[in-house]
């Protein structure tokens, strides 16, 4: 039926009903935009640092939140690939949200004896040796998964995920930002002989 043809009263329920309609639509819309991005704020996470020792028993990967508002880290997981694709290490994040802004914050996963080394508390404790030495490919639910090259095993140096090592400077999501200092097993002997050589000419100047 061809609207003009209908009487007045009938028009103006008609638009009143579609104006409702799209009210209802609008009102949809906008609680879908304020809802999505808060269920799926989790994604804006990269990596920052890669570290291990020779042992792999000193590990940690750090991650950064360079834009905020992304809590929603519970159930993720990260997992780390061998170069030849034939293990993978995986490890789920459990809890729920974490507390306050995210912005500019690190969020550290570590092994266990990292703190008792410098290092600060991890805020999730991932296995030894989760990170394969050689290389591989490291996946996370945020924005900077990859292949990675051999890490440095040298105690000190840290990969930095950007590109390039640099001294290791792991950071948890309090902000407790410490140093892990771990001579290479070499080191240790030399460091061991001197001491013996030291101790030697001591007892020989007696």
């Amino acid at each position: 039926m061809n609207p003009r043809m209908l009487p007045p009263k009938n028009l103006k329920f008609l638009a009143r009903a579609i104006r409702g309609l799209m009210r209802c639509c609008l009102a949809g819309l906008v609680a879908a935009l304020l809802t999505t991005p808060a269920q799926a704020a989790f994604h804006l996470w990269s990596i920052r640092e890669v570290y291990t020792d020779v042992s792999g028993t000193l590990q940690f990967i750090e991650l950064v939140d360079s834009f905020g508002g992304q809590p929603f880290v519970g159930g993720q997981s990260i997992n780390c690939v061998n170069v030849g694709a034939t293990l993978t290490h995986s490890y789920t994040l459990s809890g729920g949200s974490l507390a306050g802004n995210t912005f500019n914050h690190a969020l550290l996963f570590g092994t266990a004896g990292l703190h008792a080394v410098g290092g600060p508390t991890p805020d999730y404790i991932i296995p030894n040796n989760f990170l394969f030495q050689a290389g591989g490919t490291l996946n996370i639910w945020g924005l900077s998964s990859g292949p990675y090259s051999a890490l440095p095993t040298d105690g000190v140096s840290s990969l930095v995920w950007a590109g390039g090592t640099a001294v290791n400077s792991p950071e948890n999501y309090n902000g407790t930002i410490g140093f892990v200092a771990v001579p290479e097993p070499a080191a240790l002997t030399l460091l061991g002989v001197g001491l013996g050589l030291l101790v030697r000419t001591s007892r020989k100047q007696r």
